[in-house]
């Protein structure tokens, strides 16, 4: 069995994975089984790389389920943010396995190898697919995410059609796809811990505000709420004003 071709096809099978890990199982394993030896040698060669284990029909027969059930929630709003806080780690563990199965038969350190390139493919664009869910739950309308996810299925089926019969290509889009995915977590991140920083700090000032008003009522003294923010905004304590600027 060829290495190479293990490794180009588990970075596109693992970015798949990333995407839609039941489907990209699904699809592999109908590969695995339909795809004849007289077929050319390029698509004969990537087929005998599908292990056994991903052809079983059992195997194929539960991942059908579970791929139609996870095609339907990701693009119901709410319910798709709420599975991807386990979806967004389980996905890298389809994406080893699968990477793992297909470089199996050519030895175990190439099983090792190929599934750190599943599990790492997968992981980047799990992230960034977990971030665009996320972005688009604050938009209450549902075509936004319907878009979003037809376009999630789309790439999915792409890249695991490319892994099976292009795996060169195959891995050039699974590498396009972990950077888009990596891109998409970083702006997320930056977009949250800005947000979190604005409510914070807005929060802190509310809870200034009203330690100042209940002690100046503690102590007898009466004073606006715009006198409060006043010795919040000078770096005053609230609890122990200077008269002078209780007065201003």
């Amino acid at each position: 069995m060829d290495p190479l071709t293990a490794s180009l096809m588990a970075i596109g099978s693992g970015s798949a994975a990333g995407l839609r890990p039941y489907f990209t199982v699904l699809a592999l394993g109908i590969a695995g089984l339909a795809i004849p030896d007289t077929a050319p040698e390029m698509i004969a060669s990537a087929a005998q790389q599908i292990p056994e284990s991903i052809s079983n029909p059992w195997v194929l027969a539960i991942c059908a389920v579970l791929a139609i059930g996870e095609a339907g929630l990701d693009k119901i709003p709410f319910l798709n943010l709420s599975m991807e806080t386990v979806s967004v780690w389980l996905r890298p563990v389809f994406g080893a396995l699968v990477g793992i199965g297909l470089g199996a038969n050519s030895g175990a350190e190439v099983a090792v190898v190929t599934g750190l390139l599943g599990a790492g493919s997968a992981l980047s664009v799990s992230l960034g697919k977990s971030s665009l869910t996320a972005a688009t739950n604050v938009v209450p309308e549902p075509v936004t995410h319907w878009v979003r996810s037809l376009i999630e299925d789309f790439g999915a089926l792409v890249l695991v059609l490319a892994a099976v019969l292009l795996p060169v290509l195959a891995a050039l889009l699974g590498l396009a796809a972990v950077a888009i995915g990596f891109l998409l977590y970083r702006m997320f991140r930056k977009a949250y811990r800005s947000l979190k920083s604005k409510f914070g700090n807005a929060k802190d000032k509310q809870a200034a505000a009203r330690a100042a008003r209940e002690a100046q009522h503690s102590d007898g003294r009466k004073a606006s709420t715009w006198q409060s923010l006043k010795l919040i905004a000078s770096g005053t304590d609230p609890e122990n004003p200077d008269p002078a600027a209780t007065r201003g």
